[in-house]
């Protein structure tokens, strides 16, 4: 692992499609449904450019990144919603990404379950998304990105809020996070009972009062 690795900026095209490369490998998550054929190089390359239009139609995101400097690799990435008092709507699933009417229909019912505890709380900072290369995990990356965002959510005196994977809670946990929903799962109408869902922890972590 290099040791001059550091929190940057991510800005260009070519990095914001290494966010969906990364992210999440379990087959039953919800960026399966909503980023449909994640696990191929055109379903990841078509997510990445759905990210970057995310990015362009929310002033509040910033996306970070941490790079192994020996490599110039990129290991890390985060993408991180700082509030300034608003929050704009939420991203609705809309496209012709999806092979069927009934796909994209699970897409956005998964979609919407998933942000539902988000919702119901006062969402001054979130930590949206969160992901590691396999070869770098338990390596530092994981905590520098988280850190970036707490500092901001510490320097204004607010809460974050993160919805956490069973792989993800230990380090949460260890950055300050604190269980709200120890064990929240998305629900599904009747018509997709059979697919597999998500679940997940929510956690917040309260603000800090400035001395």
């Amino acid at each position: 692992m290099a040791r001059g690795k550091g929190v940057k900026y991510l800005k260009t095209r070519k990095a914001l499609l290494i966010v969906v490369a990364l992210d999440c490998p379990s087959p039953k998550g919800t960026i399966f449904y909503v980023f449909p054929k994640h696990n191929t190089p055109d379903g990841r390359k078509v997510g990445g450019e759905r990210i970057l239009a995310f990015k362009k139609g929310n002033p509040n995101t910033t996306f970070v990144k941490v790079t192994d400097t020996d490599t110039a690799t990129i290991v890390g990435v985060a993408k991180w919603d700082v509030h300034k008092g608003v929050v704009p709507d939420e991203v609705e699933m809309e496209g012709d990404y999806w092979d069927s009417e009934q796909d994209k229909k699970l897409a956005q019912e998964m979609w919407a379950g998933f942000l539902m505890p988000r919702r119901q709380a006062i969402k001054d900072t979130t930590l949206d998304l969160l992901c590691v290369h396999p070869d770098y995990q338990r390596k530092g990356a994981g905590h520098m990105l988280t850190r970036w965002g707490t500092a901001i959510a510490d320097e204004k005196g607010i809460l974050a809020v993160v919805e956490a994977s069973p792989q993800g809670r230990g380090l949460y946990t260890s950055e300050g996070f604190q269980v709200e929903i120890d064990h929240y799962t998305v629900q599904l109408s009747d018509e997709f009972k059979a697919r597999p869902t998500q679940d997940f922890t929510w956690m917040i972590r309260p603000a800090k009062t400035k001395t």
